[in-house]
């Protein structure tokens, strides 16, 4: 018997339901109930897991748990549990990229009496921790090497936070990914949960340059390791245990030029995990040569679609900062991407995933996403009008490239913008606060077809049909229009 079957078969022994009875209210025959009881059937779909539910009198914990055990049924536990792993991602992306508060106040640096030091408590671990890569983040070019977990909050909280302005250190971390897609023990994707932890460092000040190796990461935790993670900077060395319990501590000369000697090796046989795209012509550079690719299918999840390729040569030298270094060389660029785009965008099975809520918040602000605020001023409001109707007429010609979702997945501002191939992919994001749009070159296989399956396997109850759709889109512009009018 399934998961589904059994916790039916409980619900229904528990309540003293007849079978006939829940089968007559659901409409199918008695035979086909006893079967799904059974486990021989599947429900056909989850209204009809939604009318048991309802006869059954379920609670809505115990209905979210029949639900979730027949979409397992249907998709496979990895399956299901990894899409639901990228929902949370994305709904919860503006948290988890600008995550990290300020780690606990740290005492008076303890004098070590050798130059090698057992730490016996995690707060003697966090304390040396603390001590070496403050020491590093008050220089110049301070550099801090780590062969770490990145669940280590501690650390990732102190290297979010406690960057210099202008002295940007240069963080090398190599991290171990799980070489299987298999959800571990806490149901969780574990790659996609060490991208979580380190987002809020792709943000911060800091030059930081995550790298990877794969290992089966069950199996790792049931070996003897005595060290298996390490901190090192020129002045010292952390190594730490498993749990981060106990440690130790050494400035020696020639123990610190060892362990550079391994990491250097351990660098040379990692990969890059991530790669920062810095400024705004180095991402129109990036996003040509990745769109150059051959991919028969691709998705744009935006919540305020990207109108790049919708922008007139009026509309930049309008808009464009007269005051931007190299401008007209910029906008040169910029005609030259927004062609390439569109034609890409014209010959691509490209998918573009929004929300209306994204499409009302560029008409109230006329913030465009994947720019630096600093390159351009916004739109007057007919401007933006034109812009979306523009949009509007594309969805009407293109229909099957478009999907408006009934709700915002994430967060408008400051949320997840994805554009993901089956072999490539890219993350935009603005931080909290910030002015400069992140991008992040996805080169990890395992996150790529996380994203990618996510993406594929959409509900389309998720989406609005394509007529209602456009519906929505015109009442939105002409409720602007309107409004636009009111003000003049």
């Amino acid at each position: 018997m399934s998961e589904f079957s059994q916790l039916l078969s409980e619900y229904i022994h528990t309540k003293d339901i007849r079978i006939y009875s829940l089968a007559e209210y659901c409409g199918i025959d008695r035979s086909l109930m006893y079967k799904i009881i059974h486990g021989k059937r599947t429900p056909s779909s989850l209204k009809t897991v939604d009318k048991i539910a309802d006869y059954l009198r379920l609670t809505p914990g115990e209905s979210r748990e029949l639900t979730e055990a027949y979409c397992i049924l249907q998709q496979g536990r990895d399956n299901f549990y990894r899409r639901k792993d990228v929902l949370n991602f994305l709904d919860n992306f503006r948290n988890i990229a600008n995550a990290g508060g300020s780690p606990s106040e740290k005492t008076e640096p303890p004098r070590y009496l050798r130059d090698t030091a057992a730490l016996n408590s995690e707060s003697e671990v966090n304390q040396a921790v603390y001590n070496i890569i403050t020491q590093q983040l008050r220089k110049k070019d301070g550099r801090i090497n780590m062969l770490i977990s990145p669940d280590y909050s501690f650390l990732i909280n102190l290297l979010a936070t406690a960057s210099q302005p202008g002295r940007p250190a240069e963080i090398n971390h190599i991290i171990c990914l799980n070489n299987t897609e298999q959800i571990d023990a806490d149901k969780k994707n574990y790659n996609l949960h060490c991208l979580m932890n380190i987002l809020p460092l792709c943000s911060a000040g800091c030059r930081y340059r995550p790298r990877y190796y794969y290992d089966n990461i069950t199996s790792r935790l049931d070996t003897f390791r005595l060290f298996p993670f390490m901190i090192l900077t020129e002045d010292g060395a952390v190594l730490l245990s498993e749990t981060l319990r106990e440690g130790l501590f050494t400035s020696q000369s020639d123990l610190l030029a060892l362990f550079n000697t391994i990491y250097f090796q351990y660098t040379q046989l990692s990969r890059p995990l991530l790669q920062k795209i810095d400024s705004a012509s180095e991402q129109l550079r990036y996003i040509q040569e990745f769109i150059a690719e051959d991919s028969s299918a691709e998705y744009s999840f935006q919540m305020t679609p990207c109108m790049t390729c919708l922008l007139t040569d009026e509309f930049l030298e309008k808009y464009v900062n007269p005051d931007l270094p190299s401008r007209e060389q910029f906008i040169r660029h910029l005609k030259e991407h927004i062609k390439i785009t569109y034609n890409r965008y014209q010959t691509a099975g490209q998918t573009i995933i929004f929300s209306e809520e994204g499409l009302a918040d560029f008409l109230d602000t006329g913030r465009i996403e994947e720019y630096p605020a600093d390159i351009y001023s916004r739109p007057l409001e007919e401007d933006r009008l034109k812009l979306v109707e523009c949009f509007v007429e594309e969805c009407r010609k293109h229909f099957r490239n478009f999907r408006m979702l009934r709700h915002s997945i994430g967060t408008v501002r400051n949320g997840a913008n994805i554009y993901i191939t089956e072999r490539s992919g890219y993350l935009l994001f603005t931080p909290v606060g910030g002015r400069q749009p992140i991008c992040l070159d996805i080169r990890e296989s395992g996150l790529l077809s996380a994203f990618w399956d996510f993406f594929e396997n959409l509900d389309n109850n998720l989406f609005y049909p394509p007529d209602e759709a456009l519906d929505r889109m015109e009442l939105l512009v002409q409720r602007y229009k309107e409004t636009y009018k009111q003000t003049c």
